[in-house]
């Protein structure tokens, strides 16, 4: 438009909405935009720009707005006047309204309204303008007292409110009321927790495979889903008034269960497995950084040989000793070293034995746990139920009711969580004992048919101490406790079987689960 003229007054039209407000009659830009150029028209103003708003006007951070002031600042002498539909379209905050009224009367520009219109020039008008500023502030405030008390209540109630996290979509209930759904990435969160949880690999190396398979977080964002609690399916609700900040059951359906979340909790802090932390990987040579060269004692490193035809791989020492041999034949030896590590029949056996005895025992553990879990959360609820008859009785003031009830909740808040921690059903250890002593049968195989991290992972499990790696062989001094317990080849082992001798073996009810527990690696890499 920008079209001055001389004789006639210029002005500029600015509508604004904010998004609530954009179907409700009246309010729409559309309609401000009309009735302002009706105006105009029948004054015989020039209209020379129109800059529609959708914004909260609570302050003046708006893009619109920002792109208005540059424009009249640019062009002050030519523009006479910035017109909108009511004072509330204007501005919601009387203070910065008034501040930027004087800043515009400054530049010779005047502010007003085609439905409110006031003659600033006239003192006494400043009072009337005062009302109508201070009105739209307070419906402001209204609005965003409802909004905040209806959010405060919503998420009481276990409904999403806000950006749905990644692995749920925002949905509307049957009531149409906010909550969550998973979507097709909601498998790639269940990875996540469970492999952070198992404690074999550092997280950033879980990040950073999960991202090939299409999660495209970053460090800090994936370090936050992990902590997340609405993955277990529970909402956090803040302290609203006097109402102290809980945690309550979700609407929505839970992703991970809260054992795996808590155990991901545990990584966080410090309670996990620092293994192997290669530089980065190279997926040629998966064994780096697992070899030491038995000549000199340095580290072996790995590098490709350009042949007629193609590459050629070899595991090589960082010194100028001859060790170097292809990584095919290197993988064969470790497989080697892996076979020769048989189960013996009767350790098999016992080892059996044992986990069944252990899981009977630890199920009687826990049961016992969880009614004495039980019966503190029944001593929590009775002493809310005794400072309720406190205050009833005038015996306690309501600060000091309050006082109690937060403590009180605190302490049932953690007890809940055990409760559903002992709860929780989870899967015999019969069902994994056979499949994983198999596999135990098989670590040769299972090494060589692996991927780069495959292999790692079978490796830093069984091996305690670096591998001692030369032309002709490799070999090693120590391997994983257990593995080394269920491979010994014990005369004494069918005595043991027959007196089941559970607790004076190598094997107690401290045992871990059939699979090897990751050992210690520290390759420094």
């Amino acid at each position: 438009m920008e079209k001055f003229m001389n004789s006639s007054v210029n002005v500029i039209i600015y509508c604004r909405v904010s998004t609530d407000e954009q179907a409700q009659k009246g309010f729409s830009l559309d309609y401000q935009e009309e009735s302002l150029k009706r105006y105009c028209d029948s004054r015989s103003y020039n209209i020379v720009k129109v800059y529609r708003e959708d914004h909260s006007a609570k302050n003046f951070n708006r893009p619109e707005w920002s792109k208005l002031k540059t424009y009249v600042k640019s062009n002050k002498k030519e523009i006479h006047k910035v017109l909108f539909a009511k004072w509330d379209r204007f501005s919601r905050n009387v203070e910065q309204a008034l501040t930027v009224l004087r800043e515009f009367d400054s530049i010779g520009v005047e502010l007003n309204a085609s439905e409110q219109y006031l003659d600033t020039s006239n003192s006494d008008n400043k009072m009337v303008l005062a009302i109508y500023l201070t009105a739209g502030e307070v419906e402001r405030d209204k609005i965003s007292s409802r909004t905040i008390a209806g959010t405060y209540q919503a998420k009481k109630d276990g409904y999403f409110v806000g950006k749905a996290p990644f692995g749920y979509d925002n949905f509307r209930d049957e009531l149409k009321k906010s909550t969550l759904k998973p979507n097709e990435h909601a498998g790639l969160v269940k990875r996540a927790f469970k492999e952070v949880a198992m404690g074999i690999e550092p997280v950033e190396t879980i990040r950073k495979k999960l991202r090939q398979d299409g999660m495209e977080l970053k460090k800090s964002a994936f370090s936050e889903l992990l902590k997340n609690i609405v993955y277990i399916g529970k909402i956090r609700v803040p302290e609203f008034k006097k109402e102290s900040a809980m945690i309550v059951d979700g609407k929505h359906e839970a992703l991970i269960d809260l054992e795996t979340f808590n155990k991901v909790q545990n990584v966080f802090k410090g309670k996990r497995w620092h293994g192997i932390k290669p530089s980065h990987k190279n997926h040629d040579f998966p064994m780096r950084d697992f070899l030491t060269c038995k000549i000199c004692g340095s580290q072996i490193t790995g590098s490709n040989s350009k042949g007629r035809t193609k590459r050629y791989a070899y595991y090589h020492c960082r010194n100028k000793c001859k060790t170097r041999v292809s990584v095919d034949d290197a993988h064969l030896k470790i497989a080697s070293i892996l076979s020769g590590l048989q189960i013996n029949e009767n350790i098999k056996e016992l080892f059996v034995d044992v986990l069944k005895d252990s899981e009977s025992q630890i199920n009687g553990d826990k049961s016992n746990q969880l009614e004495i879990k039980l019966e503190a959360q029944r001593a929590l609820k009775a002493q809310i139920e005794k400072a309720e008859d406190k205050l009833m009785s005038d015996d306690i003031s309501t600060e000091r009711f309050e006082s109690i009830i937060e403590r009180i909740n605190g302490n049932l808040s953690v007890v809940n969580n055990e409760i559903e921690i002992l709860s929780a059903k989870t899967d015999s250890i019969k069902t994994y004992v056979d499949s994983g002593l198999e596999l135990l049968a098989n670590l040769d195989k299972l090494f060589l048919n692996a991927d780069y991290d495959g292999k790692r992972i079978v490796a830093g499990a069984i091996f305690t101490q670096k591998l001692l790696f030369g032309n002709d062989d490799c070999r090693t001094t120590q391997v994983n406790e257990v593995i080394n317990v269920l491979t010994r080849n014990s005369k004494g082992s069918e005595r043991l079987k027959k007196e089941k001798a559970v607790k004076n073996d190598s094997f107690s009810v401290k045992v871990p689960g059939a699979g090897v527990e990751p050992a210690r690696f520290p390759t420094g890499v």
